[in-house]
């Protein structure tokens, strides 16, 4: 009998390769034998393929009453159609038709089976394991009893010692008496709850940041004690400096003020205003940064479009609805950047709404392909070569190495640099487009955690400071 595959392409890929998801979303592409399925079971407008040995890791030594979840696919139907869509699949999976694939594409919006619905991402979820979850909570495992707070920060579970924070403003370590003037205040102080400790407390600023801690949605777009930020107003922080990789997380509440279409402004920043990010005041749905040592216009990403894999965001929410549930409130992002200086950003939903290719100090030079008669063929390549990897039409007799313009410190859009952080609301005490909303919590990791790691601290993040009521 012919050796089956089910293949699942949930979007093109993004950055290198994956081979771990902890929520489906990381996994663009996925191929899985048909003779490994455990088990199908259906929901409304859905079916679940479950797989043996399936995941990276086989064999686990865990703490009692944890497990890794089998790795599982899960594939939009019609309603009413479940039964028929699994049917089908079991067809596939048993019979010796000659059929080697069968094929869901939410790319080209496209399946094998007529009854499936494959028309975005949201479509197709495809979850590989690598964390161990608690059987009974249904969330992933903090570890044995001696050690299940070490890595829990505020409500948080970071997973490993590793993982923790450097520095982690969040709702517990502020000053908890309701609209108290943090800058005004010598006493109130917010404190860092991360791995740098007390001496990356914030004590002051400018203008004015209040406390509010009888937080309610038509207030500050939080359920937690938050950071009310007035116009033209920033904290001074301790100098962080991160170099090379890193994980930023923050937490944003907006009342409805975002409802006019503007952006959430200059959230963070270095005293020279060289390190800045992450949004631009009068245009929303954009992403932005730049870092220490870096003078070029800093790089701007728009989420609203599917770019390199993406997914489409916009923030913030136009609506100019008022209820709970009817419009966001609560804002998660998490911007990652890795070893090669590439740049994600993420969203409460832990999807990837913007990807940023590394522009660095050292994308200086481009191949030339000098062309001349000969009967010699070669391939042009390099970082610019708008036919790079593509055969020349012309035969060629050599190759030149030849500098385009050099990359420098006033270079656009560059991904590198130290990130420094020395206000929270402002970069380089810039009022004009500072931030002015709530914010209930901001950490940064001294490292990349990884695709995956990223997603799940973003869903967390937002289920914990998402209002209710």
């Amino acid at each position: 009998m012919i050796k089956k595959f089910f293949l699942f392409r949930r979007s093109e890929p993004v950055g290198p390769e994956k081979r771990f998801s902890e929520n489906g979303k990381d996994i663009p592409i996925l191929a899985v034998p048909a003779d490994q399925i455990s088990f199908i079971t259906a929901g409304r407008g859905s079916v679940n393929i479950t797989f043996n040995n399936a995941g990276v890791y086989e064999e686990n030594e865990m703490f009692t009453g944890d497990s890794i979840e089998k790795t599982n696919v899960t594939i939009s139907c019609e309603i009413g159609a479940e039964m028929s869509m699994i049917e089908k699949m079991i067809a596939f999976a048993t019979k010796d038709d000659g059929r080697a694939i069968m094929k869901f594409d939410a790319v080209e919006s496209t399946a094998a089976i007529e009854e499936a619905i494959v028309s975005s991402v949201k479509d197709i979820t495809s979850k590989i394991k690598s964390q161990p979850t608690e059987r009974v909570s249904q969330k992933i495992s903090s570890g044995d009893v001696g050690a299940r707070f070490q890595n829990v920060i505020a409500g948080i579970n970071f997973g490993s010692r590793d993982n923790k924070p450097f520095v982690d403003y969040n709702h517990q370590s502020m000053y908890p008496i309701d609209n108290t003037d943090i800058v005004a205040t010598s006493a109130a102080v917010w404190r860092n709850a991360g791995t740098g400790g007390a001496a990356y407390n914030i004590t002051g600023g400018t203008g004015a940041v209040t406390t509010q801690t009888e937080a309610t949605a038509a207030a500050t777009g939080l359920s937690q004690i938050c950071a009310q930020f007035a116009a033209n107003s920033f904290l001074d922080v301790p100098d962080v400096t991160i170099k090379d990789d890193y994980t930023m997380y923050f937490v944003i509440g907006d009342s409805g003020l975002g409802s006019s279409g503007d952006g959430f402004g200059v959230l963070f920043g270095d005293d020279a205003g060289e390190t800045t990010g992450f949004s631009n005041a009068s245009i929303p749905d954009v992403f932005s940064i730049r870092h220490n040592g870096l003078i070029g216009e800093p790089l701007a990403v728009k989420t609203s479009t599917r770019s390199s894999g993406t997914e489409s965001y916009q923030f913030p929410e136009r609506s100019s609805k008022t209820s709970v549930g009817e419009r966001q409130f609560c804002y998660v992002f998490i911007i990652r950047r890795d070893k090669d200086f590439n740049l994600y950003l993420y969203n409460y939903e832990g999807d990837i709404v913007a990807f940023v290719s590394a522009l660095t100090l050292k994308s200086t030079f481009k191949t030339v392909t000098k062309e001349v008669k000969s009967n010699q063929k070669r391939k042009t390549s390099g970082l610019y070569s708008s036919n790079a990897g593509k055969q020349s039409q012309q035969k060629v007799e050599k190759t030149e190495i030849q500098p385009v313009s050099k990359v420098n410190e006033a270079t656009p859009g560059r991904t590198d640099g130290n990130l420094l952080i020395q206000q929270l609301g402002s970069a380089a005490s810039n009022v004009t487009d500072s931030f002015s909303l709530t914010l209930g919590r901001f950490g940064v990791i001294a490292r990349d955690i990884g695709e995956a790691n990223c997603s799940q601290l973003a869903q967390d993040l937002y289920e914990l400071y998402k209002p209710v009521s």
